[in-house]
């Protein structure tokens, strides 16, 4: 296969916008975005990645070593004035891509990992040279009009875990509505009241099936229903106003769109694959023409490794570790040589260079912020963002087995917190007792 793929990051947009936290940046995985390229099976080998955005912004330092280990160009964009200008990246972004297309022949497949509806005309263009063009983005930020001009289109897991609780609600709504954006999900908030307290399975569902059901009432969506569906973005937002943000997850379903086909059995409706490679939530009398039909799925075992996995990765604090042995390996070193006052970008580049490559710079930032959320290092000054602090290992967390059992008791805290129950033979198969 041809080393015939290009590919280019545009930061700003992954991160959505200036203003985004240095936690919004510890939690993107270019990594992650690199896995889905591939697994979508529309590139071929991979002969140059760049990312723009402004490096010297000391929020970003946290993911220089995964650029690094990754093989991508930082591309320094400032910006055209005194204060950061929102089309910078994107300018240069287009302006290297048209000048690769023109003279290096032998790329063929440009990915633009964005959401941004500007990139419509550089894809355009690029056809124009008889490209290939791949479009990359989070399902809640792409521009339907970009997503039409590419040949193929990825869509990428958004590191938020709740990227619709932020959403800006319409004028006026009540509290218990703020994430409602959509007009049809106003209308059902309007008339479902939101579950509150305790909740058991059948609850969850039947509260999900109630939201099915007003679906199939209001006109506007029943219209839908029999049309082009109603996307699932639209469907999880009532879902999230209704059941709450984990609903999916505390039924055993890390995935939202199976957790949907879970709460379709036995109701009019299902998930259909259109042809477009959208799922959407349509009757099934309609559903043939639509695409695809998505089976229903019989309800699942809520304590798996699986399920946990995905509940810890959800919602503040982020939890996210890999496999136990570098979780390891990585606590070994920072209790033999533990940091004292060091920015949290230096440790993570500190601690890769100590593992020497037998734990990748990702694996080590995953481990760090883990354990910065269970309250291991001393974080100076107070009040101000992570990436403008220092830390320091306390000194009751002097060793690695002590490390490891901080992670283990935060994992332990927030599984409990979400399911009422945290089975210990679970947890053990994520992040064993230390040895």
């Amino acid at each position: 296969m041809a080393f015939n793929t290009a590919i280019f990051y545009d930061i700003e947009n992954l991160l959505k916008g200036y203003s985004f936290s240095p936690e919004t940046a510890a939690n993107l995985s270019l990594s992650d975005i690199l896995a889905a390229i591939k697994a979508a099976g529309c590139v071929g080998q991979i002969a140059l990645q760049r990312a723009y955005a402004n490096w010297s912004d000391p929020r970003l330092a946290i993911m220089r070593g995964e650029i690094n280990e990754l093989g991508i160009d930082p591309i320094q964009v400032f910006g055209f004035g005194r204060e950061a200008k929102k089309n910078a990246a994107d300018i240069q972004l287009a302006i290297d891509a048209v000048d690769l297309a023109h003279n290096r022949p032998g790329l063929e497949i440009f990915v633009i990992v964005s959401g941004d509806g500007g990139f419509s005309a550089l894809a355009k263009k690029l056809h124009e040279y008889g490209k290939t063009v791949v479009g990359c983005a989070y399902r809640s930020s792409a521009s339907r009009i970009f997503q039409a001009v590419c040949d193929h289109f990825v869509w990428l897991a958004d590191p938020e875990a709740d990227e619709l609780a932020d959403a800006r609600p319409y004028p006026g709504l009540p509290s218990r509505m703020t994430g409602v954006t959509d007009s049809r999900n106003v209308r059902l908030a309007a008339r479902i009241q939101p579950l509150e307290g305790d909740w058991d399975r059948d609850l969850l569902v039947r509260k999900a099936r109630e939201v099915l059901e007003w679906y199939q009432q209001d006109p506007t969506a029943r219209s839908d229903l029999n049309g082009p569906g109603i996307v699932l973005s639209v469907v999880q937002e009532a879902l999230r106003y209704a059941a709450g943000p984990s609903a999916n997850l505390r039924l055993g379903f890390p995935k939202f769109v199976e957790f949907l086909q879970h709460v379709c059995g036995g109701t009019p409706l299902c998930v259909v694959r259109r042809t477009d490679s959208q799922p959407v939530l349509a009757f099934r009398a309609q559903a043939r023409r639509l695409g695809e039909i998505l089976p229903d799925l019989p309800a699942r075992e809520i304590h798996s490794p699986e399920v946990y996995r995905a509940l810890l990765s959800a919602g503040a604090p982020i939890v996210r570790l890999p496999p136990a042995s570098e979780v390891l390996a990585v606590a070994r070193w920072i209790a033999e040589h533990p940091p004292s006052e060091q920015p949290v970008g230096a440790l993570i580049e500190e601690t890769t260079a100590g593992l020497q490559g037998t734990v990748a710079s990702e694996a080590v930032k995953l481990v760090v912020l883990a354990l910065i959320a269970s309250g291991a290092f001393q974080r100076k000054p107070d009040g101000v963002p992570l990436a403008d602090q220092t830390l320091t290992l306390r000194s009751e967390a002097s060793t690695a087995e002590h490390l490891f059992v901080r992670l283990r008791n935060l994992a332990h805290q927030k599984l409990t917190a979400a399911l009422g129950e945290c089975r210990a033979e679970v947890l053990d198969q994520i992040l064993p007792h230390a040895p």
